[in-house]
């Protein structure tokens, strides 16, 4: 196959033969094997229960691909350490220079997906993928490799520009898989869902770099051993989505992936004792292995807690979302049917003379029928904020002109309560983007709020510019705010111990909607009091436009 000359370089420099392709003592040091054998399996194993699990989901798909070519990678690289024969080293390097950048344009669709719940448009399909085609058109030439070395005994192949292109076309993914993810965190409301989004994307990041470092760093100084624990990227990747899968159930996968895991980490760690020879190395193995049986053993156990917590918590949650949707579509429904007759009964002449007796009768159930829709919108929209699902109409408003109307309006309220009322309102320009209905019934609850909850005294409402910024304020000489009500006052559901007596109407959502309307505005809302019976002050912040 070879000509003389090269068959006697070949003898001279005294290479191993090798079995199965990867086990020879060409291999300089047994850490290779630890480095490649560990992640191969371990991301091989992560990516095949994902799929099984969910063979038509395109996200269990993507995943199964990355890890497959990660596997791909990690196993010819490591042919690549052992083999003797100079085509082999040709031909899988080549394989090893095109599988790379594909991991990459893999990693990026995979984030994609994950982040938007679907399928990603053919146009930035096919954008992804035009940086690929050189690998595709030139891995056969010269481009890839310009050669086998033989002016030394190293057993390596001359390395082409498409090569060092590559470096390129991964900061390429890396930036736009980071930009995209960004943007999206950026857009995003619902915390959980940008906790997944920051989870994943760390994870894929730290991959990717130390998947990519690995080769550069060997390019550069010529050292291949520090290069190996890159490889160990794809493990770090396998930890987050893990915690992924058990604490957001991003896969539905509960307890028997987690113990195929740790039971595959285990035997392929235990198996390094097949390879190390030195002491050294044995040390380290013997560690690494009780190492992972023990996080073996306690991460099952908590998996198990956690799997038998969501699953309690998802009854609870199914329940909650019926009696919801039960609130919404039937209660909500008859207490608005009822105050309508109520009304038309007291404004509508046309069924004829009411006397003087029943009038006041029928205006208290109507009032009584009005707070009772008002108490059930509060939940819902309290809820619906509460699980992110709450739409927000956003368009340039004047936020002046929404406090000057709901405080117009609640000043009624107050006077009929015999409380002196007082509006300050500066000068200034108030224009923001945001929500007006929205705003103007947090406006509204915070108002409201006040004049429910004092007694006798005052009720002084103010608006003004603090530099780039609008404060809104309520102060009153009302109950005041206990210390142990404070840290949860903005919360669903949140009583003081006698706020029920002051208020029988009180639902504890009016506040929690006010935070969420708030916040949603990119503006904060607080609370002071210096106690109970020494009034309250409310205060929401937001930016102008």
């Amino acid at each position: 196959m070879y000509s003389d000359a090269i068959q006697s370089l070949i003898g001279a420099c005294g290479w191993d033969t090798t079995s199965f392709l990867f086990i020879s003592e060409n291999v300089f040091d047994p850490f290779i094997y630890y480095s490649h054998i560990v992640p191969l399996i371990a991301a091989l194993a992560i990516g095949i229960f994902v799929l099984i699990k969910n063979p038509k989901e395109l996200l269990s798909r993507i995943l199964f691909a990355i890890t497959a070519l990660f596997s791909i990678w990690v196993f010819f690289d490591l042919i690549l350490w052992a083999t003797d024969v100079p085509h082999y080293t040709i031909f899988f390097w080549s394989i090893v220079n095109l599988v790379e950048p594909l991991i990459y344009f893999a990693a990026l669709y995979f984030v994609q997906v994950f982040i938007t719940g679907k399928d990603t448009s053919l146009r930035s399909k096919v954008l992804a993928f035009i940086p690929l085609i050189p690998f595709i058109i030139l891995i056969p030439t010269k481009f890839t490799l310009l050669g086998y070395d033989l002016s030394n005994c190293n057993r390596e192949a001359i390395e082409g520009p498409l090569t060092h292109y590559a470096y390129l076309v991964e900061i390429f993914y890396m930036l736009w898989i980071t930009v995209f993810a960004m943007e999206s965190f950026r857009r995003m409301r619902d915390k959980v869902t940008r906790k997944k989004i920051a989870l994943v994307t760390i994870g894929m990041v730290l991959f990717l770099l130390t998947f990519s470092s690995g080769n550069l760093v060997g390019s550069i100084t010529d050292d291949w051993r520090v290069p190996q624990w890159g490889i160990f990227g794809m493990p770090i990747f396998i930890a987050f989505l893990s915690y992924l899968i058990v604490r957001y159930k991003a896969f539905d996968i509960k307890l028997i992936a987690t113990e195929a895991l740790a039971v595959v980490i285990s035997i392929l760690v235990g198996s390094q004792f097949l390879f190390v020879r030195s002491t050294g190395n044995k040390i380290l193995t013997a560690i690494t292995f009780f190492i992972s049986i023990v996080g073996g053993i306690l991460l099952v156990k908590s998996v198990k807690r956690e799997v038998s917590l969501r699953e309690k918590l998802e009854v609870a949650n199914e329940g909650q979302a019926n009696l919801i949707h039960i609130i919404n579509h039937q209660i909500k429904g008859y207490l608005s049917k009822s105050r309508n007759i109520f009304s038309e009964l007291i404004s509508d002449s046309s069924y004829g003379p009411m006397s003087e007796q029943a009038k006041p009768m029928l205006e208290e159930g109507l009032n009584s029928l009005t707070e009772g829709v008002d108490f059930v919108t509060d939940f819902l929209d309290a809820a619906n904020i509460d699980k992110g699902e709450y739409v927000y109409n956003m368009s340039d408003i004047d936020f002046k002109d929404i406090v000057e109307k709901e405080v117009g309006h609640q000043e009624a309220l107050a006077e009929a309560k015999k409380l002196l009322f007082e509006i300050n309102i500066h000068d200034g320009d108030y224009k923001m983007k945001g929500d007006r209905a929205q705003l103007a019934q947090a406006v509204r609850n915070l108002v409201d709020n006040s004049i429910k909850y004092t007694l006798e005294g005052s009720i002084k409402v103010g608006l003004e510019r603090k530099g780039d910024k609008i404060l809104f304020s309520v102060v009153d000489t009302g109950v005041g705010i206990s210390h142990e009500l404070k840290s949860k006052l903005f919360t669903k559901g949140a009583h003081g111990k006698d706020s029920i007596k002051i208020n029988v109407n009180s639902t504890g959502f009016g506040l929690s909607f006010v935070k969420g309307v708030v916040e949603a505005h990119k503006g904060r809302v607080w609370a002071e009091s210096e106690g109970e019976n020494l009034g309250s002050s409310f205060y929401i912040e937001l930016p102008i436009k």
